[in-house]
């Protein structure tokens, strides 16, 4: 480490020989000055980490030289010691952000401690700088690994089998899907039924680097809900009747991996807030016992439900849906990505034709053309079944007979639209909340025109809830 040297500059020998022989008796390498010009000399060539200056010298005065003295190193720290102290002089010495101000004779203890005390603020000035400049290198070392990540898991997400498509709407669900994986933030999944929520789950729990098997499924409304606290928290034995041994809960199961509650909007308000709690200290109690388990998780939900309408409804708690909507990922409908549907119609074709052992089996382009033009108000999962069972019968006509079964073609659009109003409200405020009514912001978030957002905000009547 290099040893601090003090500028000693003083017209006067006997002094800056005195100061010299104190300050050198402290293990500190000093250097003298007896002028203003001959310490900027030093300074330039020499670092030194302190200077105890006189004001009042020929030439150059000490004002100026502390003056030039910041110039050429502005952290050193400098001490004035002056035989004729007055205002002016002092006002002065703190505008040039000098350490101690101290008037001939002092006692030599004094200067001593001075200069200790102003070596020690000048380290602590150099190494946070040091530090800072460590924490930013770091920083953007991170942000450098964290972008090359994400672009490494939007580039796996394009190749998987396991979300298909190529239209806009997709594009950005990948991106999403990408920029959340790596983080901890809770995801909140939201889409009409059959647009692949629980696919999207796994995509983000399979990016995330958390415990590849440790990724645990809650269908809510699939568990009566008197054994759905059991399910989740776990249980000790005699904690009711029938528990008859200890049992751990979904949650305990998927510590270090991923909690995915579906159709979350159909909790039972009365776990709503146990779960409220786990989430936010991510700990819990089972029930029969009085011991609390600490479990690392992550929480992805997922609802077609107006998660909005059921909270005025008093049916959903409004600091869940906040807590759950760290970040909201909005899944397209079918029908306004078409483009995704041959895509779609291939994979499918692929995977029934190997499991029913006809992978030769062709779609002619009338019928894709004919399933393109379709509203799938079961979406994804609809077109599934119908390829599923294109691949089983093998016959065209019978199939496609089958497509909208003794239901006109008026009927098929009207419940279409009937599903895409119930849905759309929820998806309009989901992005509303999560860019906190930032109406541009949600319209980019949507992919649709501020003015379309703006018509939609007043044909639904939306309002912001507190």
């Amino acid at each position: 480490m290099t040893q601090d040297k003090i500028l000693v500059v003083d017209d006067e020998k006997k002094v800056s020989t005195f100061l010299a022989e104190i300050i050198s008796r402290a293990g500190l390498a000093v250097r003298t000055a007896g002028t203003g010009l001959e310490a900027l000399s030093i300074a330039e060539s020499e670092q030194c980490s302190a200077a105890i200056v006189d004001l009042k010298m020929p030439g150059l005065n000490g004002t100026e030289t502390i003056r030039r003295l910041k110039i050429i190193d502005p952290d050193m720290e400098v001490i004035v010691f002056t035989g004729y102290p007055s205002l002016e002089s002092s006002l002065a010495a703190i505008e040039n952000h000098v350490f101690a101000y101290l008037s001939k004779p002092t006692d030599r203890y004094m200067l001593l401690r001075m200069v200790e005390r102003a070596l020690e603020r000048r380290r602590l000035i150099v190494e946070n700088r040091s530090l800072v400049e460590q924490l930013r290198i770091e920083r953007d070392r991170l942000k450098d690994e964290v972008g090359a990540a994400k672009r490494v898991i939007e580039r796996r997400l394009e190749a998987s089998d396991s979300f298909i498509g190529k239209s806009e709407g997709i594009r950005k669900v990948r991106h999403f899907v990408a920029q959340v994986a790596p983080t901890d933030l809770a995801v909140l999944i939201l889409g009409e039924s059959g647009t692949g929520k629980d696919v999207v789950a796994r995509l983000i729990h399979e990016s995330s680097g958390r415990d590849p098997n440790a990724f645990v499924k809650i269908n809510c409304p699939a568990i009566p809900e008197t054994l759905l606290e059991s399910e989740l928290f776990g249980h000790e034995p005699g904690a009711f009747t029938g528990a008859e041994s200890a049992k751990p809960g979904r949650f305990k199961m998927a510590s270090g991996g991923t909690v995915f509650l579906d159709e979350i909007g159909d909790l039972p308000l009365r776990l709503q807030a146990k779960l409220l709690q786990a989430i936010e200290d991510k700990c819990f109690t089972p029930l029969g016992s009085t011991e609390a388990i600490n479990v690392d998780f992550r929480i992805i939900a997922a609802t077609n439900a107006p998660l909005q309408k059921l909270i005025a409804e008093k049916r959903f708690r409004s600091d869940l849906f906040y807590r759950l909507d760290d970040y909201a990922i909005i899944l397209p409908p079918l029908r306004d990505r078409k483009e995704d549907i041959p895509l779609l119609v291939e994979y499918f074709r692929g995977v029934y034709g190997r499991k029913f052992k006809r992978p030769d089996i062709e779609m002619s382009t009338d019928v894709l053309s004919l399933l393109t033009e379709q509203e799938w108000p079961g979406n994804v999962r609809e077109l599934a079944s119908f390829v599923r069972r294109f691949v089983l019968e093998g016959d065209t006509d019978h199939t496609i007979e089958r497509l909208s079964p003794n239901t006109s073609p008026e009927t098929v659009v009207g419940g279409a639209a009937e599903a895409l109003r119930k849905t759309e409200t929820d998806v309009l405020l989901a992005a509303l909340n999560q860019t906190r009514w930032n109406r541009r912001k949600a319209s980019e978030l949507l992919g649709m025109s501020y003015s379309s957002l703006r018509r939609r905000i007043t044909k639904y009547n939306l309002t912001r809830v507190a």
